[in-house]
């Protein structure tokens, strides 16, 4: 799409958050750099703009002026590594606005927020739009692309973009150059809606009676009556009225996951199946405009498809290729993919007694997980009890000191950088290279929140100068459980796994170290961002020991003051036979 604006590995599926350049300004006569979030105490992210709402309106005008200011810069400027830099801080600029508008309309629950964001954000990406088509840029970066002295990191960032400018157009002719434009901001707007829709409208269904529902998950639904007539032979009578207890139940990802692992009632978990696959009903027409918009963006680049065009920039570099690996890797695991599949398939006949009975869809959780307890005679309620969640907290800022020597500390909020009394601030710390960067937690579930687990970039870090180094900045987005009542509340394994990943991108966007905020973690090719993060999430399987002892009060009771001699001896074995290989691979991956 652009050069400016690659867009940021997170979970989140649309996430804003794409590159434009980014860097700072080296040169004496370069205009003023603006103000950095850390500069001035308070606002939103530590943004001081961002004190109030408005102050999204300008955050706009600001990053608008300061691109602006150095995009006449660069104009001027010979062949040099100063393009580089320039190009680079106003990718820093922009998408500091793009990536803090997208964190605040998918978590803040002032409405004000949000819709402001949504303004800011729309705004941003225009204007991003007509920087990624302007001629004097392309040609300036063409001028740098060319000096053999510069570094290899700054020789990459040339070529990546120069690439961007292409992929957004600005070699064609006016006119499709103009329809280029066009189709990429109704992309954009298109994208907003899908995701818009699926938080106004996640999906729900009412259950009745509220027995059809497992008892440990009645705290995450709202409680329904109905009223229900005991039928008499004479005139009913107001006595003879009773209400039965259900539950609307939301379908949104993470609560369709659990309904369809833990509830016994195969009707309700077809219909929750149904719902949650179905909803919202307006995206149906959101994705039809979106594939015709995308098709006709691909044919107007020279591609066959929209897989092409947007793959052709990674490394897999062409859908077949893409095609090819998949198509080979379904004929590897097909064989046993049958196996488990008929494997199910007759446990389901043995326990529902029912001969020829088939497998469906919204079967496979639940009897995978009856099958597991079964033969392994696991319980998943019991194993979530090892797992409370600030607990899991507790042993991956552990795993990161153990790793890469660095430390998790909570710090103090300024005034109004926090959205939700939920949030946690962290920064890490390493103890020969100082601070490494900071890192937001917004761990619960909330009404009107993005429903999914997600990493987003709120700042990447850069080199500012041979003293300075601008810490990234990212927030680490999940939706929990609270727990009940004084009971703590526990994830499953499935949802320490997603911990586990979401924290990986966290990771990597905290510990790499690039002179360009275009390189900066996360932002790198799209097919390499998961890379790390699946790494890392290996660790939710592998270290399942180490977790028990470290999540169970019997870990004192039995060990006494040695608890911690045991705790770190489980983590030495774990780092000499499984996590000495992945650690290195991930730093070098950084």
């Amino acid at each position: 799409m652009n050069l400016m604006l690659r867009r940021a590995a997170s979970a989140f599926p649309t996430s804003s958050s794409r590159r434009l350049f980014s860097g700072s300004c080296f040169d004496s006569t370069a205009p003023a750099a603006a103000a950095s979030p850390d500069s001035s105490p308070g606002g939103l992210y530590g943004f001081p703009v961002l004190r109030t709402a408005k102050g999204f309106r300008r955050f706009v005008d600001d990053a608008i002026e300061r691109s602006g200011e150095l995009v006449s810069y660069v104009s001027l400027l010979p062949p040099s590594g100063e393009i580089i830099r320039a190009l680079d801080e106003i990718s820093d600029t922009v998408c500091a606005v793009i990536d803090s508008a997208e964190l605040c309309r998918n978590t803040h629950p002032d409405r004000e927020f949000v819709e402001e964001a949504n303004k800011a954000s729309m705004r941003i990406i225009e204007h991003l739009h007509f920087l990624n088509t302007n001629q004097s840029l392309y040609d300036a970066v063409k001028r740098a692309e060319d000096i053999p002295l510069l570094t290899d990191e700054a020789q990459r960032a040339a070529h990546a973009l120069r690439t961007d400018f292409e992929k957004g157009g600005i070699h064609l002719p006016a006119d499709k150059l103009e329809r280029v434009n066009k189709l990429n901001v109704e992309i954009a707007h298109l994208g907003r809606e899908f995701n818009e829709n699926i938080m106004i409208d996640p999906g729900s269904l009412d259950i009745f009676p509220a027995s059809r529902i497992p008892k440990h998950m009645h705290h995450c639904f709202k409680p329904i009556y109905q009223p229900i007539h005991k039928m008499t032979k004479g005139e009913l009578k107001v006595e003879d009225i009773k209400k039965e207890k259900g539950f609307r139940v939301r379908t949104d990802p993470s609560m369709l996951s659990s309904l369809l692992q833990f509830v016994s009632d195969a009707e309700v978990r077809k219909q929750s199946y149904i719902t949650g696959n179905s909803a919202p009903h307006a995206n149906l027409g959101v994705l039809n405009k979106l594939i015709s918009a995308r098709h006709e963006l691909a044919q107007i680049m020279g591609c066959k498809s929209y897989a092409e065009f947007a793959i052709r920039s990674n490394m897999a570099a062409s859908s077949v290729i893409v095609s090819s690996i998949l198509l080979n890797l379904s004929k590897i695991v097909k064989h046993k993919a049958d196996e488990e599949f008929l494997s199910m398939r007759d446990f389901k006949r043995q326990v529902c007694c029912g001969e020829n009975l088939d497998l469906e869809p919204w079967d496979e959780s639940y009897f995978t997980s009856m099958m597991k307890s079964s033969l392994y005679d696991l319980d998943p309620s019991v194993i979530a009890s090892y797992f409370p969640l600030s607990q899991c907290l507790e042993g991956l800022k552990i795993m990161v000191n153990s790793l890469f020597g660095a430390t998790f500390h909570k710090v103090a909020f300024a005034a109004g950088e926090s959205w939700h009394p939920d949030v946690i601030k962290l920064s890490l710390h390493h103890p020969q290279e100082g601070d490494l960067g900071f890192l937001y937690l917004d761990l619960y579930s909330r009404k009107g929140k993005y429903p999914g687990c997600a990493h987003f970039a709120i700042r990447g870090g850069r080199q500012i100068s041979e003293k300075e180094y601008q810490l990234p900045i990212v927030a680490l987005v999940c939706n929990f459980s609270t727990g009940t009542g004084s009971m703590a509340p526990r994830i499953n394994h499935c949802d320490l796994e997603t911990l586990f990943h979401e924290f990986g991108h966290a990771l990597h966007s905290l510990l790499s170290r690039t002179d360009y905020q275009h390189f900066s973690g996360t932002r790198v090719l799209l097919d390499f961002a998961e890379t790390p993060s699946n790494l890392f999430d290996i660790s939710a399987h592998t270290e399942v020991g180490m977790f028990e002892m470290l999540l169970t009060e019997q870990l004192k009771m039995n060990f006494g003051r040695n608890w911690i001699l045991v705790l770190s001896l489980s983590i030495l074995v774990f780092r000499i036979f499984v996590c000495k290989a992945a650690s290195k691979l991930f730093l070098l991956l950084l």
